[in-house]
């Protein structure tokens, strides 16, 4: 029984969209606060050697049900959420109830539950705003094949941007690997003058390869800056035809010598 001074809280969303959510947290930490509001769940992370960050936007119509009391916060181990999911098939839909300082996932005829991790002991980190007037909106799975092409050169990649191209180029004393797409293959490119800057390629990998439902990537970055990625992904659930997830992935640069 929830006591009176307990906050309701539950949830049905599809094993796809939570698995989603996940694995693509799990790229940078395996702890995250999630922050429940009427309007949606807020997910803002940072990874121990702050160099990627990430920021999620889930809106209540990525869930088949959202019905919460009011605005929480919640702590989970991202690792633990992914054990329970693999019970799943993709197709189910998860229910969630909050019970005191525990969830309890329904799946089908599964019941699990997890212990809710203390919100203090999780960071929560300030986004900041990192803004570049040079962008490329581009395929996922162009970049991911640019990408997995460097994997074995080196552990950094260089992305340039020019006004009729983007590259990305790995380099090590041995071997060397460029993508490059001319303006007609990419989606949409600004740039009035070229820019240039190098960014650890594990970082790279492991978000494009999270991102399973998604369809175009926008890069945006200038000279040794921060790479920012902006992108949408999940399922809506039925009657919200517009609630995807939308997301923002910061990199930090990789300063070359």
């Amino acid at each position: 029984m929830i006591a009176k001074d307990d906050p309701i809280m539950k949830l049905r969303i599809s094993v796809k969209n939570l698995k989603e959510i996940a694995d693509l947290l799990n790229t940078i930490v395996s702890e995250a606060k999630l922050t429940f509001k009427k309007e949606g769940v807020i997910i803002k992370a940072v990874d121990p050697a702050h160099v990627a960050m990430v920021s999620l936007d889930i809106p209540s119509g990525s869930f088949e049900t959202y019905d919460i009391d009011g605005d929480e916060d919640i702590s989970l181990d991202i690792e633990r959420l992914k054990s329970i999911l693999k019970l799943a098939s993709s197709g189910d839909v998860i229910s969630i109830l909050k019970e005191k300082d525990r969830l309890k996932f329904e799946i089908g005829t599964i019941v699990k539950t997890l212990s809710l991790l203390d919100n203090n002991t999780i960071t929560t980190p300030r986004v900041p705003q990192v803004s570049s007037e040079s962008y490329v909106v581009l395929a996922k799975y162009e970049l991911e094949k640019g990408l997995k092409a460097a994997e074995d050169v080196s552990d950094s990649i260089r992305l340039t941007l020019t006004a009729s191209d983007f590259r990305a180029r790995s380099l090590s004393d041995t071997e060397e690997s460029e993508m490059v797409l001319s303006k007609e293959l990419l989606k949409e490119i600004k740039c009035e003058e070229s820019v240039k800057s190098s960014y650890p390629l594990d970082y790279l990998l492991k978000l494009v390869k999270s991102l399973s439902s998604t369809d175009s990537l926008k890069l945006s970055f200038k000279d040794d800056y921060p790479l920012t990625i902006e992108f949408e992904f999940g399922q809506p659930a039925k009657g919200s035809a517009d609630a995807f997830i939308k997301g923002i992935f910061l990199l930090a640069p990789r300063m070359e010598q």
